[in-house]
């Protein structure tokens, strides 16, 4: 890995990192744990936290993210997508208040960011970015004595190409954007034979990087949704931002 790709990545990964944030629930004893991740965007004049409908469905209790230095709860009128079967759209939305935003210094991702705000030709990469619960266990997570929690956050980067079989996964690519991703390196140079399950990163951004040699301009293309493991190959899947905005102006009056 060349020092130039390596300052890329890190470009690539400040940026990513800065609008997303984590989602997560307390156990039984009291005690953080994370379950997804998310993003805010503003349509229209409100503003919505953004992740996966899965993640919802499945957590019935309060729900936190990251604040200015403290974990908040986070709470509001939501929406989530539904299907007779699998629900291969699996996008939520919770209305919050300017308040909450202004209060806890959350960034939300300008409209400028969009990627149907642009034109992009023959883009070189393509980048998901969350917290994936292999990287963020407990055990590790959690200091008792200091009362802290400690999460960390990681954005992979593929290639801008889809090779894999949309259809293989239920998936289209009028709704859906695909990712692959292979062996490679880490952001401490550490070869993995394959990529950490991205479990976790459920509901965080799928992003668009048109050239590499400008990594600070990246486009918000949709909500991570899904990953596949065949062989040592991960196929991820996310949900495609126009179909997520439409959602929100459909399901929140």
């Amino acid at each position: 890995m060349t020092r130039d790709f390596e300052n890329t990545v890190s470009e690539v990964s400040r940026v990513t990192q800065e609008y997303t944030y984590p989602i997560v629930k307390l156990d039984e004893k009291s005690l953080p744990d994370l379950v997804a991740s998310c993003i805010f965007l503003r349509i229209n004049s409100s503003i919505y936290l953004t992740t996966a409908a899965h993640v919802i469905r499945s957590s019935k209790i309060k729900l936190y993210t990251r604040g200015n230095a403290k974990l908040v709860n986070v709470s509001g009128h939501t929406t989530i997508s539904r299907s007779e079967g699998t629900d291969h759209f699996d996008i939520a939305a919770m209305k919050v208040d300017d308040a909450f935003v202004n209060d806890n210094g959350i960034k939300i991702v300008p409209h400028t960011m969009y990627v149907t705000n642009t034109e992009v030709s023959n883009p070189h990469s393509r980048a998901i970015c969350g917290y994936p619960v292999s990287m963020n266990k407990q055990i590790k997570s959690v200091d008792q004595e200091t009362n802290t929690f400690t999460a960390k956050i990681y954005t992979y980067l593929g290639f801008a190409e889809f090779d894999g079989n949309y259809a293989e996964f239920n998936k289209s690519p009028d709704t859906h954007i695909g990712i692959e991703f292979i062996h490679g390196k880490d952001d401490r140079g550490r070869f993995m034979s394959t990529p950490p399950s991205p479990r976790g990163m459920s509901g965080g951004g799928a992003w668009l990087v048109p050239d590499l040699s400008k990594p600070n301009l990246v486009f918000l293309e949709g909500t991570f949704i899904e990953a596949h493991k065949r062989s040592k190959m991960m196929y991820g899947f996310s949900t495609k931002i126009e179909h997520v905005i439409n959602f929100i102006k459909n399901t929140h009056s």
